[in-house]
Formats: structure tokens, C-alpha cells, sequence
């Protein structure tokens, strides 16, 4: 096997309870399909420092949102628990800023340009 970031698409399975429940939550999930490419990528030292530096983007930056989503919620006493507001909020950016940046990361590659 190359690459084991593929792995990253079966979470877009979980889009098909969506489809087979009649929940729209869940169709966010297909989006991760995309990471079925990573399947066919050649791995070598730049891709693994990509792939590093985005993993450690989405991690800093997801602990971040969590904490100050929490304690915004906690501060201000809104209906919501203020820990899964924080959890799943913190979970979403994380992914969000993964996927940005590595698809930054790889643009850059393509074009050449140095860090």
C-alpha cells in the first residue's frame, strides 16, 4: 500500500446514513470522499512534511476554537451545552483547515513555489 491517508475517505460513509435515514446532517460526511486520492499519491519527504504541517494546522487550531467556544458558552449561559458546542465546533474547524491546507500545500507543489 502507498499511502494510508486514503483511509481519511471511508469516513464519507457515513454520508450514507443520510441517504438511507432521511438525515441531512449527515451528508456533510461525503465531502470526505475526497481523501480517496491519497490512495493513488506517491509518498515521498515533501508530501510528508505536507501532510504534517496541515495535521498540525488543523490540531492547533481546533484545540483553539475549542476552548474559546467553550468558555464563550459557559461565560454566557446560552441553551446549549457548552462542552459539545465546543467539542463539535473545535472537530469541524480542525477538518476544515486540514483540508484547506493541504490543498494549499499541494498547490503550491504544483506551481513550484518555495515555502
Amino acid at each position: 500500500m502507498k499511502n494510508k491517508y486514503g483511509f481519511i475517505g471511508f469516513i464519507s460513509l457515513l454520508g450514507l446514513i443520510g441517504v438511507f435515514n432521511g438525515n441531512k446532517d449527515f451528508y456533510a460526511f461525503i465531502t470526505f470522499a475526497i481523501f480517496f486520492k491519497y490512495f493513488f499519491v506517491t509518498r515521498d519527504e515533501m508530501f510528508i512534511e505536507n501532510m504534517r504541517k496541515a495535521a498540525s494546522w488543523a490540531f492547533f487550531s481546533g484545540q483553539a476554537i475549542t476552548v474559546i467556544i467553550t468558555l464563550a458558552h459557559t461565560i454566557t449561559k446560552t441553551k446549549y451545552d457548552a462542552l459539545t458546542m465546543g467539542i463539535t465546533l473545535g472537530w469541524s474547524i480542525s477538518i476544515i483547515v486540514f483540508c484547506l491546507s493541504t490543498t494549499y500545500f499541494e498547490w503550491k507543489d504544483s506551481r513550484g513555489i518555495e515555502r
